[in-house]
């Protein structure tokens, strides 16, 4: 791996300030100019459990985590045990507390791979420090800025940055840190290969349902619903918070069907609008969708994935609602989905999601998953805004039967032609219809508006050498943790899907005709994208990367498949 990758985790219980604590490292790499990867792992709890939160740092662009750990610091016992087998060779541990009894297994793991273990009673030193306990959390924080060799006053300032507005004692804080930072226990260990020197250009630091809320916002979205559920409420929060400087409209509503519905309603009176829920929020809105479907009503719904069926696992990730989001609703309708991969991708997405809502008046699912979700990406710039293509065209009949499938549409509003509009099937006037010559004349008419996008929307993205011989195929997370693959110089590439449906395979086909090894590589236990494919063109993957345990795809995953 590539030398001047490193990753620290901090683990503990929830409610233990985390969170916290890990985003206050990332926000003072970040000051120093380094690329970060944050993710966070965290169970159904509020208290209690084992919560983590880990930072892959690079002086290049990365996009995942690692799954071993140079630097592991631990705030409870269980966080210890649970993640010791997890550290690199001549990694370190830092426990917050008194000396612990290691079993006989760990104690080989520690001797064989030369892990230094450092014990710091933070609350203790707190304390001594003039602080309180809540402090003790960035105690360890100051002792590992030390050891990466870092100048105290940057991590003093981004603490006190994102303290800003507590009500707290700025001296004591400033004194905890240093306590840490200063520490009569550091020793020089360098020599285990952590090396980050300081450069200059500061990033943008980004989850990816920030990217989803401000992507939004750019591409006109004024008003957002939702029933919170994990892991889409961040971007509630996120809208919710910045709602007074937006001037959107941000509205809990009682539940899934209700969010949605006031969705619908609002994208029928010409308001771009915005919904997101996770897996069983959007069985919910199934009903809602299509009659989007039916009436020909733009609708936009963010569908992010965690793993498992009912409840499941509902704090981890996985991407099990591709098949949900391609099929769900009753009967035939046209519809696109759309699966972002990172930051990038859910910035400017969002906004072709908006444009093809509106060109093709149907329904359009943005998936992600909780990876992507939650997790802290850092990058230089985001892509260019799109231009917002609204697609209005008055007329005397609203659903004309045209050549290419699209019929005239126009917002309704006093003094202008009205509509009728409902969910029942009807003539080109809006009327109910149960005229067989009628039924099929409309169901083909929207049909061909699927035909058409197909034609419009862009074949998968490859990423790559174009002499690379093993290609990974896939959707969602699994691009990130490829692409940090070939950065440490594996000569692998991949197929991007982001256009789930309608589905191209010409540029997969092209590459399977070619004879190179191709792996098709998903966070779900069957397969769905390659089932998809199959269904479309025949296709069968002969090889598949399968993950559906509720963690990511990590570096070392690609790294360890295509050495074994």
């Amino acid at each position: 791996m590539n030398s001047n990758r490193i990753s620290i985790k901090f683990a503990g219980e929830s409610g233990q300030g985390i969170n916290t604590v890990g985003r206050m490292l990332t926000q003072s790499l970040n000051r120093l100019g380094f690329y970060t990867f944050s993710n966070r792992e965290y169970p159904s709890l509020i208290k209690g459990g084992v919560a983590s939160y880990q930072i892959d740092i690079n002086d290049k662009k990365i996009y995942s985590s690692t799954k071993k750990i140079n630097i592991l610091c631990t705030l409870t016992e269980k966080s210890l045990h649970t993640y010791i087998y997890d550290i690199s060779q001549n990694g370190i541990i830092i426990h917050d507390g008194k000396e612990i009894e290691f079993t006989p297994e760990e104690e080989i793991l520690i001797q064989k791979n030369n892990i230094e273990v450092i014990y710091l009673d933070s609350k203790k030193i707190a304390l001594e420090a003039g602080g309180i306990e809540i402090m003790a959390n960035v105690v360890p924080l100051g002792y590992i800025w030390k050891i990466l060799k870092q100048n105290s006053k940057i991590l003093i300032e981004e603490v006190l940055e994102l303290l800003k507005g507590k009500k707290i004692d700025i001296e004591a804080e400033k004194a905890c840190i240093l306590a840490g930072y200063n520490h009569p226990s550091y020793r020089d260990i360098m020599g285990r290969n952590i090396n980050i020197p300081t450069t200059q250009n500061r990033k943008l630091l980004m989850s990816g349902n920030e990217a989803l809320a401000l992507g939004a916002l750019a591409g006109g979205m004024r008003a957002y619903y939702a029933y919170p559920m994990t892991p889409a409420t961040s971007i509630y929060k996120f809208l919710g918070d910045t709602a007074n400087e937006t001037k959107i409209v941000v509205k809990q509503a009682e539940n899934e069907i209700t969010a949605v519905l006031m969705a619908l309603g609002s994208m029928y009176m010409g308001t771009r609008a915005l919904v997101a829920t996770s897996g069983g929020g959007f069985d919910l809105m199934t009903e809602t969708i299509s009659c989007a479907g039916i009436s020909e009503t733009p609708l936009v719904v963010i569908l992010a994935q965690r793993i498992g069926a009912g409840t499941g696992v509902p704090t981890w990730t996985g991407s099990g609602d591709i098949n949900t989001a391609v099929k769900g609703g009753h009967s035939d309708f046209p519809r696109c989905v759309i699966s972002i991969t990172d930051i990038d991708s859910a910035f400017k997405l969002i906004q072709k999601a908006y444009n093809i809502a509106e060109k093709y008046q149907i329904p359009v699912i943005i998936l992600t998953d909780k990876q992507i979700a939650e997790s802290i990406y850092s990058t230089d710039s985001l892509p260019p805004i799109e231009k917002i293509e609204r697609n209005l065209n008055r007329s005397e009949t609203r659903y004309k039967i045209t050549e290419n499938g699209i019929s005239p549409r126009w917002i309704p509003q006093k003094g202008h032609t009205p509509y009728l509009h409902t969910s029942d099937e009807h003539t080109e006037k809006g009327y109910s219809t149960d005229n067989a010559d009628e039924v099929i004349e409309m169901s083909d008419k929207r049909e061909r508006k699927n035909q058409l996008l197909e034609t419009e929307i862009p074949q998968p993205t490859y990423y790559g050498k174009e002499n690379a011989q093993i290609i990974f195929v896939g959707s969602g997370s699994t691009k990130n943790a490829v692409l940090d693959a070939q950065s440490t110089g594996q000569n692998i590439g991949y197929l991007s899907y982001e256009y789930i449906q309608p589905l191209k395979t010409e540029a997969l086909l092209k590459i399977v005709k070619s004879g190179k090894r191709v792996i098709l590589i998903e966070n779900n236990q069957t397969g769905q994208l390659g089932n998809l494919i199959k269904e479309k063109c025949g296709y069968e993957f002969k090889e598949k990367l399968l993950k559906y345990d509720g963690r990511p795809f990590f570096l070392d995953d690609i790294i360890d498949y295509i050495n074994k």
